[in-house]
C-alpha cells in the first residue's frame, strides 16, 4: 500500500479539514488495530471512515466480508480501484455515504449475521455515530474505535469521573468496555492537533437487570446529566422529563437508593437503572 503522502499527491487532493481527514501513516499500527476486531472468514467487518485504506488493506486480507464506508467521493473511487485491482472480487465492498445514513439493522438482515465495526472516527461525528452504534446494539458484535482523547475518555468513565456522562452510562449499558491502545499525532497525515486512544466495544448479548429498554433508559440519562452542576434531584426537576415533582423525584431516589445531594457524574450504571426503573413506575401509574 503506498503512502497517504504518495496517494494524495496522485489523487491531486489535500486532507479535508471540515471531513476531520486524518490518515494513518504507520501500517504496523494499522495491523494491530484491525486484529483487535478479530477478523475472520464468514465475518462481516464495516469499516467506518476508510479514507485511504489503511485499515482496510489487514482486514481485507482476514477473509472477512468488509463493507468500507466513505463519504468523500474521489476517496472511495481510489478504494474501489486499489482493492478490485488487489483481489480480483468484491472481498472489500466500498460504499460512498454518510455513515449516520448507514442502514445497520439492513445489513445486519443481509448477511444473517452481526457485524464488527471498526474505524477512526472524525471529532465532529464521534458522538452521533456512537449513539447510532447504541440504537443498533443487537445487530453488532463488537467494535473497535479510533477516538479523540477526549472522547474516549467520556466512554470510559465511570461513576465520580468529571468526563462520566450520558455516553458513559449507554456505552457501558450495552458493552464491556476497554482501552486497546494510544496514538500519538505523529502517526497521522496531518497530525491532529490531540492525541487519540483506540478503544473496544464488546457488545452485550443479554440485558442488564433490573431490565431497561434502551430509549427509556436514554431518556432518564438525559435528564439525570442534563444540569450536571445541579444535585441529581435538582437535575431532575429542571430537565424537560414529563410529569415530575419534587416529591415524586424523592420517592424515585429513595426507591433507586441513591441520595438527592449527589452530582450526575457520582451516578454509575446500576444507580441509573434502578432510577430508570423506578421512574417507570411512576410513569405506568399514571
Amino acid at each position: 500500500m503506498i503512502s497517504p503522502q504518495q496517494a494524495l499527491k496522485i489523487l491531486g487532493k489535500r486532507p479535508t479539514k471540515s471531513l476531520g481527514q486524518h490518515f494513518l501513516i504507520h501500517q504496523a499500527t494499522a495491523g494491530k488495530i484491525a486484529a483487535a476486531i478479530h477478523p475472520e472468514p464468514g465475518d462481516v467487518v464495516v469499516e467506518i471512515g476508510a479514507g485511504l485504506g489503511a485499515l482496510t488493506l489487514p482486514l481485507s486480507k482476514s477473509g472477512a466480508r468488509v463493507i468500507a464506508v466513505e463519504v468523500d467521493s474521489e476517496l472511495a473511487a481510489f478504494l474501489h480501484r486499489q482493492f478490485r485491482a488487489k483481489t480480483g472480487e468484491e472481498t472489500v465492498g466500498v460504499e460512498c455515504m454518510d455513515i449516520l445514513k448507514l442502514d445497520l439493522v439492513a445489513l445486519h438482515d443481509r448477511f444473517k449475521r452481526k457485524l464488527k465495526i471498526i474505524g477512526n472516527l472524525p471529532y465532529n461525528i464521534s458522538s452521533p455515530v456512537l449513539f447510532k452504534l447504541m440504537e443498533g446494539a443487537d445487530c453488532i458484535q463488537e467494535a473497535v474505535l479510533m477516538l479523540q482523547n477526549e472522547v474516549a475518555e467520556r466512554v470510559l468513565a465511570g461513576p465520580g469521573s468529571k468526563d462520566n456522562s450520558i455516553l458513559s452510562i449507554m456505552a457501558a449499558y450495552h458493552s464491556e468496555r476497554k482501552r486497546f491502545m494510544r496514538i500519538k499525532p505523529s502517526q497521522f497525515h496531518p497530525p491532529p492537533k490531540v492525541d487519540s486512544q483506540v478503544i473496544c466495544l464488546t457488545f452485550r448479548k443479554c440485558p442488564l437487570t433490573p431490565r431497561v429498554e434502551s430509549p427509556w433508559l436514554l431518556q432518564v440519562v438525559k435528564a439525570a446529566f442534563s444540569h450536571r452542576r445541579k444535585t441529581i434531584k435538582n437535575s431532575l426537576l429542571a430537565s424537560n422529563f414529563p410529569d415530575l415533582t419534587p416529591e415524586s423525584v424523592g420517592t424515585a431516589l429513595d426507591e433507586a437508593a441513591i441520595e438527592s445531594r449527589k452530582r450526575p457524574e457520582s451516578l454509575g450504571l446500576e444507580d441509573v437503572l434502578r432510577l430508570a426503573r423506578a421512574l417507570s413506575k411512576k410513569s405506568e401509574k399514571r
